[in-house]
């Protein structure tokens, strides 16, 4: 089994979804849920939850929230890293209508410049020992330099987060062992909006990264594996609970076959699975997840 380390956010996630139509500027009723998320936050709970051995670089408030979050990750197999803090824990507001499709996200991540690159540098000893270094787009631009010129030895996979946040990426597109981001995040990096379907494969493979997984909502998945153009169609879901969460779970799956040594395509098929079970949870983890680990 690889051995992967994983920095980015955690946060406190307040979904929200409408009872009836949504309707701007007036009062809807509706219901709130408080869990715990941040996309590599949400990774490495699910990879947990599968028995992986994980180490997760990230921020933690000096409240109820961060210590609730702190124990239930590290009884499921996640050993977390961060630095001391008076900060409280960083929010994530997410509106979705009453079709559970989201409206808008807010996020206060204030506290994750606490995550600097000498507090990095100061635990190296547990990227120094892992195969795969695990990233995403919520980092500083000038701690994703150094992660390149420092780690260079290292595969580094790299999560986009956003449009605006996956292009902090774009002088390293060479460096990445593995990409994951959406199909606007990937015209975002590219700079390209007029492309389409292997097309953004292709200008992937012209810079230098051999390895993308590309999603479409629910339209099919395209990837370039080991620099060769696949395509993966998804079925279409019904009845679906809550859309937050998906992706990460995606790329949860994504890692546990890298983790433990399968190929791009069994790490799709897994990913699916895992996405699939979020779109039936109330939160942005299933914990049924925990019940796949003899069907990966």
């Amino acid at each position: 089994m690889k051995q992967v380390v994983l920095i980015g956010a955690s946060t406190i996630d307040f979904i929200a979804k409408s009872k009836d139509r949504f309707i701007l500027k007036n009062k809807n009723p509706g219901e709130i849920k408080i869990s715990f998320g941040g996309v590599m936050r949400n990774v490495s709970y699910s990879l947990g939850l599968l028995k992986n051995k994980i180490t997760f670089f990230t921020t933690l408030g000096n409240d109820l929230y961060g210590i609730n979050n702190k124990e239930e990750l590290e009884n499921n197999n996640v050993s977390v890293i961060f630095p001391s803090t008076n900060k409280n824990s960083a929010i994530y507001l997410c509106l979705n209508d009453n079709d559970n499709d989201m409206i808008c996200g807010l996020t206060d991540n204030s506290i994750f410049s606490d995550l600097t690159l000498d507090f990095i540098l100061t635990n190296r000893n547990y990227i120094d020992n892992c195969d795969y270094l695990v990233i995403d787009g919520n980092l500083d631009e000038s701690i994703i330099k150094n992660i390149f010129n420092i780690f260079n030895n290292k595969k580094i996979i790299v999560e986009a987060v956003s449009s605006t946040k996956v292009i902090k990426f774009i002088n390293y597109l060479s460096k990445i062992y593995l990409l994951k981001c959406n199909a606007y995040e990937a015209k975002a990096i590219l700079n390209n909006d007029s492309l389409k379907d292997f097309e953004i494969l292709d200008e992937f493979n012209k810079r230098g990264i051999k390895n993308v997984v590309v999603t479409q909502g629910s339209d099919d998945i395209l990837y370039l594996d080991n620099g060769i153009n696949k395509r993966k169609e998804i079925e279409k879901q019904k009845n679906i609970v809550n859309t937050t969460g998906c992706g990460d779970a995606l790329f949860a799956g994504l890692l546990h076959s890298l983790i433990n040594e399968k190929s791009l395509d069994e790490g799709i098929k897994t990913g699916i699975k895992l996405a699939n079970l979020t779109l039936y949870s109330e939160s942005a983890v299933s914990k049924e997840i925990a019940n796949l680990k003899d069907l990966l």
